[in-house]
């Protein structure tokens, strides 16, 4: 069941409580299942397909939605990427590359979350699919949460191949308060409803994400295991991927989608993101 409804009506249904004083924002919806939020991080303006193994008129639209994902289960909520940073909002698209990659940023992470009235505070758990700089670009905000987070990816991100360009908006994290190295796949609130699934290749400690959602059904969001729709239709792997661990954790993800019968979510696909209901509506 999909909601496009806006806060103010959410006030009205009496789904939230009176507005929290020390906020002043509405205090956080307490929903009896599971939902799943889409939010806008940020776009990014790219044409290298080539990069990820296919031609312009293959990719179509060679641009990349980059969205941010929440998770709100009766136990907590989870923050899943941090998108692009909030300081290039409404900066020009070219003012500060990110290699041949330019940002295009109208709203802001913090915005987005107030929208639904959640504040940095309230995430419980953070996870990052993985600490490229268009995941990880507002991570410092939640160094206050408990970090979900993979040794290999840890050691990918503060070792001697740290990315200097996204380093400065997650070096909070190297010493967060609360970090729980995971392995393997991990149930998040020990009931099935919400697991990051190992996904390594793209990056050493690259995870994807399960939600189950009583009328959704069950989604597995890709994080960078693919990029473009394209990629998946053509069976096509990056270049740089090729030889290492993509195509065997893309062979799980799709064994996991069959057994789960669960449809796959792929953040930066344009195509996919501009059917996609965003924030404040949510999928249950």
């Amino acid at each position: 069941m999909f909601h496009r409804i806006g806060l103010a009506l959410i006030l009205l249904a009496g789904l939230v409580l009176p507005a929290a004083a020390q906020t002043g924002l509405p205090a956080l919806p307490h929903p009896a299942g599971v939902r799943l939020y889409v939010l806008d991080c940020g776009t990014i303006i790219s044409n290298l397909p080539e990069n990820f193994g296919l031609t312009k008129d293959e990719a179509g639209n060679t641009n990349f939605s980059d969205p941010c994902f929440l998770v709100m289960h009766p136990k907590g909520i989870l923050l899943f990427d941090t998108g692009l940073p909030d300081s290039h909002v409404g900066r020009p698209i070219y003012e500060d590359m990110m290699g041949r990659e330019g940002i295009l940023k109208f709203t802001t992470l913090t915005g987005e979350l107030a929208n639904i009235g959640v504040t940095p505070a309230m995430i419980t758990w953070l996870a990052i699919s993985h600490s490229h700089w268009d995941h990880v670009g507002n991570a410092d905000a939640f160094a206050g949460s408990t970090w979900l987070a993979r040794k290999a990816e840890y050691d990918f991100m503060f070792g001697p191949s740290a990315n200097k360009q996204a380093l400065p908006n997650y070096s909070a994290l190297e010493h967060a308060p609360h970090i729980r190295f995971i392995d393997g796949d991990y149930d998040v609130f020990d009931d099935g409803s919400v697991v990051l699934l190992s996904t390594p290749g793209h990056s050493p400690g690259h995870q994807s994400l399960y939600v189950k959602l009583a009328h959704t059904g069950g989604v597995v969001i890709s994080g960078d295991l693919y990029h473009y729709s394209a990629e998946r239709r053509l069976g096509r792997v990056p270049p740089r991927e090729q030889g290492g661990l993509t195509p065997a954790s893309r062979r799980k993800v799709e064994d996991f989608l069959k057994a789960n019968h669960a449809q796959l979510w792929i953040g930066h696909a344009i195509d996919w993101y501009a059917t996609a209901i965003k924030a404040p509506g949510w999928y249950d």
